[in-house]
């Protein structure tokens, strides 16, 4: 049996007009008026504050991103076993190898004046004057006290067809070390390039007197035997300096040359083998082991070896692209040769025979008009050379293409 308790009488309660809930919303929206009436009132005080607050949250935002794709460091490259390699292919001959091992140590190594010393060498014997003027420049920049910086940097300068601003380096390097061979010797070859043998061999004399053994003095007074046609001079000081620099390679081409156009062409090309053997990539010795091949052995197809090889390894030594033509056109592949002498006019020849070798391609072409667009410019630069080489075999092929051209050019000349 359940019993049933009535409940209590408690009245009905009486619902607030307004709820806690709604009234704390009514607050907040009066707050947030009121605040943004004080910005809206103060937004010149505020502004500031409100964009420095912005650009530190972008800039902590950028550092995270940045701190995020930033790669694990590498540890420095300790340039010791690669120097120790370069300096063994430096002292075997092979300065291409050399040259390449101390280009990528030099950045680690920066005050090194004979890496940048040996780099520039090692590009001259490359054909790449340019390339070694900036590093004799940064040999400079290693050590400005350094005579052997400002000797090969005048060295280079002068290679580079530049003496007379290689003059002054020399001269500073003297200053420096007034005693300094190499310095004394690359002085005696920048005089001698411009024009003032003479007082070249002044130079060299007192050098040669203080130091009998100077490869670098030694190798200079050949020069200037050679250039003065004093072949049997300049083949005895060639061969006594490289006796005492046999890693030097181009004086062993100094040598192969003059034994080349004294008709030795086999000891020439021994010469040249010795230089292949150490150095693959000599551009000189390829060219001239190619040069033999083409004028003296009548064996183009060899010289192609070479001369393949060279432009392959030396894409812009023009003399190897010019040489190459001349083995492609005597075996017979024209349209070959004539892309090969064109190269090497478009890497800034300037020898006569080279424009011939050009301009006779495109007659056998049966192209006048391109043949005529090489041999015209090749007859000016053989006229201005003493003796005018070469201008007498232009002038003769010109008149295949066209019969009236040397009157007309006299008429136009006078």
């Amino acid at each position: 049996m359940q019993i049933r308790t009535p409940k209590k009488y408690q009245g009905v309660q009486r619902r607030s007009i307004i709820g806690c809930r709604r009234l704390s919303f009514y607050l907040l929206m009066l707050a947030l008026i009121a605040a943004g009436i004080g910005i809206v009132l103060n937004r010149s005080t505020l502004a500031p504050i409100v964009q420095n607050a912005v650009y530190d949250f972008i800039g902590q935002l950028e550092d995270t991103a940045a701190t995020m794709a930033v790669p694990e460091p590498t540890p420095t490259i300790n340039p010791r076993n690669s120097l120790g390699a370069a300096n063994n292919y430096w002292l075997g001959g092979a300065l291409d190898e050399a040259t390449d091992l101390y280009i990528d140590i030099a950045e680690s190594m920066p005050n090194s004046v004979e890496v940048h010393r040996r780099i520039a060498l090692g590009l001259i014997n490359e054909s790449r004057y340019g390339q070694a003027v900036e590093y004799g420049a940064r040999a400079v920049n290693a050590d400005p006290f350094d005579a052997e910086a400002w000797a090969i940097y005048a060295w280079a300068l002068d290679w580079d067809k530049r003496a007379s601003e290689a003059l002054s380096k020399a001269l500073h390097a003297l200053e420096l070390d007034p005693d300094n061979s190499r310095a004394n010797a690359y002085l005696a070859e920048v005089y001698s390039s411009l024009g003032q043998a003479e007082r070249a061999e002044l130079l060299l004399a007192d050098l040669l007197d203080a130091d009998p053994n100077s490869a670098e003095g030694i190798r200079a007074r050949g020069l200037i035997k050679w250039n003065r046609n004093d072949f049997a001079g300049a083949l005895a000081d060639f061969n006594t300096a490289y006796s005492l620099a046999d890693n030097m390679s181009f004086i062993a081409v100094d040598i192969a040359i003059i034994e080349k156009d004294l008709g030795n062409s086999e000891t020439a090309q021994e010469y040249l083998q010795q230089v292949v053997d150490a150095d693959p990539y000599n551009p000189h010795a390829l060219f001239r082991l190619g040069e033999i091949a083409v004028s003296f052995d009548g064996n183009p197809a060899q010289a192609m070896r070479y001369l393949q090889d060279c432009v392959d390894l030396n894409p812009d030594y023009l003399y190897c692209h010019f040489m190459l033509g001349r083995a492609q056109e005597r075996l017979g592949s024209l349209d070959d040769a004539a892309a090969s002498f064109t190269r090497a006019i478009e890497l800034g020849s300037d020898n006569p025979q080279h424009y011939f070798w050009a301009g006779f391609s495109q007659i056998q072409l049966g192209n006048c008009t391109r043949a005529m667009a090489y041999l015209e410019p090749g007859l000016r630069l053989a006229r201005a050379r003493v003796p005018p080489k070469f201008a007498a075999d232009i002038e003769a092929i010109i008149l295949q293409c066209d019969p009236t051209y040397i009157g007309r050019a006299a008429l136009e000349g006078s």
